[in-house]
């Protein structure tokens, strides 16, 4: 289970980072992403986004330390970030504002098809 380890682990610091570069780091992430002023009501759904991207990490993070108690979480995980790319895949085509973020969300497809193969490769406890 070490490759688990390396794998959920990564997810979870990427999870982290991507929380961090949303609230402690957003006048940076805003500038580096070419990504619109967050302002009023939307720095509460950035906060928030902030915040379910941590959970989502978190529970990477349990995987990572016991991947056969915790491997429930991973079809969460794969739901997760299916669900960015299919939000990421329009704003690609489109072009434009966001296109950046939306490029880099698809290194979620990436993370989709690990957890997949780790859920096709191990067995439930």
């Amino acid at each position: 289970m070490n490759d688990a380890r390396a794998l959920f682990g990564s997810a979870a610091l990427f999870n982290l980072l991507v929380a961090l570069s949303l609230t402690l780091a957003w006048p940076w992430t805003q500038a580096l992403l070419q990504l619109d002023p967050s302002e009023g009501s939307n720095v509460l759904l950035r906060q928030v986004a902030a915040l379910l991207i941590l959970t989502f990490g978190i529970a990477y993070g349990m995987v990572a330390v016991n991947a056969s108690r915790y491997r429930a979480y991973v079809l969460l995980g794969i739901v997760g970030k299916s669900l960015v790319v299919v939000a990421a895949v329009p704003v690609i085509f489109q072009g434009g504002e966001g296109q950046m973020l939306a490029a880099l969300a698809m290194g979620d497809l990436l993370y989709v098809l690990l957890f997949a193969d780790f859920l096709r490769r191990t067995a439930p406890a």
